[in-house]
């Protein structure tokens, strides 16, 4: 759980050089493939939650890496903490309530991104079972995939649209700016390099959600009869997913990893994942469980929340664990029941 991301923190053995051991890391993370068996487990965690309106959030995550320049694959990325162009990767993002299901690199020399995209929906909507509402940022207006989600697979989704989007209004047959239309709902075909799409008509949203902001606009198709109040919350709870994947590049200091191969740097970013969803998992658990254990852990994260003025939530329980937990110790096998703490640290959390 430590937010260094170099391997000779890693280092178990004391009697073998930390140099030495981080080697035999780098060597094997060259040499499997971590990613695969990260997403199966994530998706074992999540089908079960899926329901018929469960929001299925999809958003690209940037990663910068403005002092790599040997790394292999590197592109250009927008680095939206500072606002520039910087060299990096894309990763293709999908969460489930906290659950990160894909960080999946995308190789920008050898796929388009909208090539992935539909891959990993085609994916998600087998394994679900067509459940689930699928939600999309801005980034993601684009006439193949809303025909994708809406004709061929028949899926729910809401995105938001692009203001230089055009639009046919499908009542007067007028053309307009996404931006000209007033607080409403309307029935709209697509434009796309000035052609009409009139073969398939679509339901958009225009809502003045926050004062002082622009309106949000949103095109869906659900299958049950929503307010337009609880259309624009099915997009909002896609925000939280988006947190999470903000949570994993800065608790985990992902712009950080210092590898040069790329099968490393995806095996290290898989290992991030996992950690981050085994956090949500231990997070849950200590809410409902009452284990003596699980409390004890329980009442250490609520002293450490007192210590530092944090809030009771997953953010401040992240670094909770970063700061209770040390780095991996050599010892010898538990004979019992495997715990996730060394006998140390139990030792700080139960009264022996």
């Amino acid at each position: 759980m430590e937010a260094t991301p170099i391997l000779r923190h890693l280092a178990q053995n004391k009697e073998i050089s930390a140099k030495r051991q981080a080697d035999k890391y780098s060597y094997h993370l060259g040499n499997v493939d971590l990613q695969s068996k990260v997403e199966e487990f994530a998706l074992k965690m999540v089908i079960p939650e899926i329901r018929k309106n469960t929001v299925i959030a999809y958003d690209l995550v940037d990663i910068a890496k403005p002092d790599s320049k040997k790394m292999e694959k590197l592109s250009q990325v927008y680095d939206s903490s500072e606002g520039s162009i910087e060299p990096g990767f894309i990763l293709h993002g999908v969460g489930v309530n906290n659950i990160l299901l894909k960080l999946r690199f995308h190789d920008n020399g050898r796929d388009f991104l909208g090539q992935v995209r539909k891959a990993i929906l085609e994916e998600l909507i087998i394994a679900f079972n067509g459940k689930g509402i699928f939600a999309f940022d801005r980034g993601n207006d684009d006439e193949k995939l809303f025909r994708y989600l809406l004709q061929d697979k028949k899926v729910q989704f809401v995105a938001r649209l692009r203001e230089n989007r055009s639009v046919v209004l499908k009542e007067t047959g007028a053309k307009v700016l996404i931006p000209e239309l007033t607080e409403g709902a309307y029935n709209v075909f697509l434009v796309k390099d000035g052609k009409i799409l009139d073969d398939v008509c679509y339901s958009i949203l225009v809502k003045n959600h926050l004062p002082g902001k622009e309106p949000i606009r949103l095109i869906y198709s659900l299958k049950d009869s929503y307010t337009p109040e609880q259309i624009v919350n099915l997009y909002l709870e896609r925000w939280g997913i988006e947190k999470s994947f903000k949570r994993v590049k800065q608790k985990f200091n992902l712009e950080k990893i210092r590898v040069l191969n790329l099968q490393k740097f995806i095996n290290l970013i898989a290992l991030t994942q996992f950690a981050m969803n085994v956090s949500v998992l231990l997070f849950r658990k200590i809410q409902s469980l009452t284990h003596s254990l699980v409390s004890f852990v329980l009442l250490h994260y609520k002293k450490f929340l007192n210590r530092k003025s944090l809030t009771f939530n997953l953010e401040s329980f992240i670094t909770f664990l970063q700061n209770s937990l040390e780095p991996i110790q050599f010892h010898a096998p538990p004979q019992k029941q495997p715990s996730l703490f060394s006998f140390r640290q139990l030792k700080k959390l139960v009264p022996f």
